[in-house]
């Protein structure tokens, strides 16, 4: 439908055709507006349909923010000819069935459980959206891994919104060997399509590439599939594909429990493909917050982006879009010395350009906005990635907005000053908790000790850490900021900025 070289909106270049199937084409496309980055663009066939309709759902699919699922972040209603386009991330990786062609033939148990449990956390989240969101096509070719192992459900060609109160699909469509049976007529496909869609699925996977076949009594007999599972596990895969949709599962969540509770750690398996993304974290991304305001994050984080720019490392420094802005009166000194300043595409922010580092600051002209649900923001974030970003939350990370980047990032930063009365026991009791899940789910947490000087309470005030500190920092003169260890036995890794070096600053981060 689309040429190489069309441009789209005035803002997406076609670069070429990845893929094609029943519902449509998908190309990969050039983001003008974002410094060439790469979209996947999809246009679809919605002749004799209802225009309205089919603008409606779009816009529901573009409000879906998961990291399982691929954000869709432009739509262009059916034209003249009754082509519809969708524009959407664009997901690095191989599908599923690609992925078992390059190891000749099944998957893992493991890394076959790691996908479902993704998958399981995806479709949960589709199912409780309102109206309920039902994919449709679960099928190894709409499922992409990254090279971490992180899983994206692609592919929303047949998805539909569950409408109570009707008593059949409008259309009856599928992938054979993947459909549940009511989507062959009949009934009205719900949740329990997909749960069906996902065991069949998860079938293929531990099978070596074979369809589940319902009449067949002893499909899901280990010793005939000579695969070395548990028989649970079975068990679970034979409740989900129930001809019947009552007898399966009511729910996703309930599949997701009764998947964890038989597989040693649970979750743990979700990183067996190499995963540093599958509960949401960035590999790359630190967040620096303060216990208290005033603490210190904002210097702390520009001295850290610092630190890694004079050892040689790519950064990008980014104030958190749902606080006051307060780097703009830094950015213009230096700006005024003639480094380069230019101002992203949704004028929020100003970005800084340096050897090393991309410093990312608020537009103090704009109209201050809520974080949460941003858009723009989210693109600005994982944008940079593969380089290190440093995110400074400062006091954000107690609104919800903030909690979320601190979901997401690989390591978290926190910084305390020496006035305990500022640590009020609430937010401390918030801190911990969040700190606690972060450890849990693999992410660093450190602890920066900031104003540290010689008085009287120093050491009642250093007790007060959950945890000895990793650094202590004072500004000592006009050397620089300097840094060290608490002496429990580790190497001092911060030194001063003249003298830091690269191994041991990317320790910090890492």
């Amino acid at each position: 439908m689309l040429s190489t070289g069309q441009l789209i909106g005035g803002r997406y270049r076609i670069a070429g055709e990845i893929g094609k199937g029943g519902m449509g084409t998908v190309y990969a496309a050039e983001d003008l507006r974002l410094q060439g980055k790469l979209r996947a663009v999809k246009a679809a066939s919605r002749h004799n349909e209802d225009y309205e309709q089919c603008a409606e759902e779009a816009r529901l699919l573009m409000r879906l923010n998961h990291p399982n699922l691929p954000q869709i972040v432009d739509y262009f209603p059916p034209d003249s000819n009754g082509v519809e386009i969708l524009v959407m991330d664009y997901v690095h990786g191989i599908t599923a069935a690609e992925r078992m062609k390059r190891i000749g033939g099944r998957l893992p148990f493991g890394q076959a459980v790691s996908i479902g449990l993704q998958l399981c956390d995806a479709l949960s989240y589709l199912h409780e959206q309102s109206p309920q969101i039902i994919h449709r096509d679960l099928k190894p070719s709409n499922v992409m891994i990254d090279e971490n192992g992180h899983v994206r459900l692609i592919d929303f060609g047949i998805a539909r919104l569950y409408k109570a109160g009707r008593q059949r699909d409008t259309l009856q469509l599928g992938t054979p060997g993947f459909a549940a049976p009511e989507q062959e007529g009949g009934m009205q496909s719900d949740e329990r399509t997909d749960i069906y869609g996902l065991g069949a699925l998860m079938f293929f996977l531990i099978s070596g590439g074979r369809p589940y076949v319902s009449s067949d009594p002893h499909a899901l007999d280990s010793t005939r599939l000579n695969i070395d599972v548990p028989l649970s596990f079975l068990g679970i895969i034979g409740r989900m594909l129930q001809e019947n949709p009552s007898l399966r599962y009511a729910n996703m969540r309930q599949v997701e429990e009764a998947i964890s509770g038989i597989v040693p750690a649970g979750r743990s398996f979700s990183r067996m493909l190499g995963d540093s993304m599958a509960n949401g974290r960035i590999t790359g991304l630190s967040v620096v917050l303060s216990v208290a305001p005033g603490a210190g994050s904002t210097f702390i984080t520009m001295t850290l982006a610092r630190l890694l720019g004079h050892a040689g490392a790519a950064v990008s420094a980014i104030e958190h879009a749902g606080q006051a802005p307060e780097w703009h009166a830094w950015l213009q000194g230096r700006a005024a010395s003639g480094a380069r300043v230019s101002e992203t595409v949704d004028g929020r922010y100003f970005r800084l350009e340096q050897q090393y580092i991309d410093w990312y600051s608020l537009n103090a002209e704009q109209s201050p906005s809520r974080a949460d649900g941003d858009e723009g923001f989210r693109l600005l974030v994982e944008q940079a990635a593969g380089r290190t970003v440093l995110l400074d939350l400062s006091c954000g990370w107690m609104e919800q907005h903030g909690c979320t980047w601190v979901a997401r990032a690989s390591a978290i930063i926190v910084v305390a000053d020496p006035i305990p009365a500022k640590w009020s026991a609430i937010r401390l009791r918030k801190l911990y908790k969040s700190l606690n899940e972060a450890k849990a789910d693999g992410a660093s947490v450190l602890w920066i000790a900031n104003k540290d000087a010689a008085f009287a309470q120093r050491n009642e005030w250093l007790s007060l850490f959950p945890e000895p500190p990793a650094s202590c920092l004072l500004l000592a003169n006009a050397n620089g900021c300097k840094c060290y260890g608490m002496g429990d036995g580790r190497p001092t890794f911060l030194r001063t900025l003249e003298g830091s070096k690269k191994r041991s600053v990317r320790s910090f981060l890492s």
